[in-house]
């Protein structure tokens, strides 16, 4: 067969085209591995690169309260979050020049667990920057827990370094695991940042360990302030505490009273210091967590969230409620109906409950901050767990 000069240089751009278009579709192929199902709320993917967003976190209008401990090597922690079908994503995010290899908890809070087949591409590229926690190649371990913003008259939301490059508070886990070096070195990198936002109106504040040492980070009246002198616990209230500042007009006149119990040996507690009963209990039982993964499991399985809607939880769980008109304060029988309307949801246990549905521990992650691994509890379930290695 005959083919004409015109035809066959039709034929041969088309042939060209085509083959230009396989190689730009293996350029831009997306650089991370589908999503892996583990288990009904728990999938697993594999990053070789992302897309970083220092501005990640300014549509998220979500909270969540979560415990926070370290102990020698063992670093644990729990996600609390509403009781919704949203699933969590154990992402690996490999090392690339200017960037360490990190491996840590993320999730799309948009995002439904039936949903997860057709998630964007773009939702999912950048992902990585809404890492709730993790831990990177040099043992640096993080997470975020919120705070009452309203006890700071909401200027921890504004900014902690003016004229210096933005960072959302959300996006902060992210840029330490992929930047630092040491926890102290994150530290510096986070001084030399302007922090902004939280999630809604609350504020955060976050946990950061290596195998030396432990910070609490906070941003108080407009500056970064770092402790290592702590008892390694977080929950959801201020921990560092600055005299002779506009911070200190809002300390509760009450003293360490909560809701009719005085706590001895505690940080200073704010009017709406929530999770003091939680930051109780992991003091009490601190030393179990310094055993074994296990037994740091163990103690984050103490302060596991639904226990606040269980009548015989002793003591109970009144922080959990300071909310609006309530504060740590106020007398226990003043928290009645706000415990009973969670009560009553809870009983529900529909995750379709928008936006008012009772909260959960979505996860409890232990991480070994020696062997750069990650021990995982979902969705409360402590009758198994998933382990994972930074370097396999």
């Amino acid at each position: 067969m005959k083919i004409s000069k015109k035809a066959f240089s039709l034929l041969l751009a088309a042939i060209m085209a085509f083959s230009f278009a396989a190689c730009v579709s293996v350029v831009q192929a997306a650089p991370f591995t589908a999503p892996q199902k583990l288990d009904q709320y728990l999938y697993y993917m594999e990053y070789t690169d992302y897309v970083p967003n220092l501005a990640t976190g300014e549509q998220v209008k979500t909270g969540f309260a979560c415990s926070a401990v370290r102990n020698g090597n063992f670093y644990g922690r729990n996600l609390d979050l509403d009781y919704s079908d949203v699933p969590e994503f154990v992402i690996k995010v490999a090392a690339k020049e200017g960037r360490y290899a990190s491996i840590g908890l993320a999730a799309v809070l948009t995002l439904k667990s039936n949903e997860v087949g057709s998630v964007s591409e773009e939702q999912l590229l950048a992902m990585p920057n809404l890492t709730f926690d993790g831990i990177n190649e040099n043992g640096v371990a993080m997470n975020c827990n919120v705070a009452p913003a309203p006890d700071l008259d909401f200027a921890t939301l504004l900014s902690t370094n003016y004229g210096k490059p933005r960072i959302h508070a959300v996006a902060v886990v992210r840029y330490v695991l992929d930047h630092a070096e040491s926890a102290a070195h994150g530290v510096e990198l986070l001084k030399n940042m302007d922090i902004y936002g939280g999630y809604g109106t609350w504020g955060l504040h976050w946990m950061l360990s290596d195998e030396k040492e432990t910070y609490i980070i906070e941003c108080i009246d407009g500056e970064l302030v770092a402790r290592k002198d702590t008892d390694n616990i977080m929950t959801n209230f201020y921990v560092n505490y600055a005299p002779n500042t506009p911070y200190a007009k809002h300390i509760a006149r009450t003293g360490q009273t909560v809701a009719g119990k005085t706590y001895e040996g505690f940080p200073i507690l704010t009017p709406h210091a929530c999770g003091v009963e939680r930051y109780a209990i992991l003091k009490e039982y601190y030393a179990e967590g310094g055993e074994s993964a296990e037994g740091m499991a163990r103690l984050m399985e103490r302060v596991k969230y639904t226990q606040t809607y269980e009548a015989d939880t002793k003591p109970f769980w009144y922080t959990e409620y300071t909310e609006g008109n309530l504060t740590i304060a106020s007398a226990p029988m003043d928290f009645q109906p706000a415990i009973q309307a969670c009560m009553d949801t809870y009983k529900l246990h529909d995750r379709n409950i928008q936006p008012n549905n009772f909260w959960q521990t979505w996860h409890t992650a232990v991480y070994d901050l020696a062997n750069r691994t990650l021990r995982l509890n979902i969705q409360e379930d402590y009758s198994r767990h998933y382990d994972f290695k930074l370097d396999e």
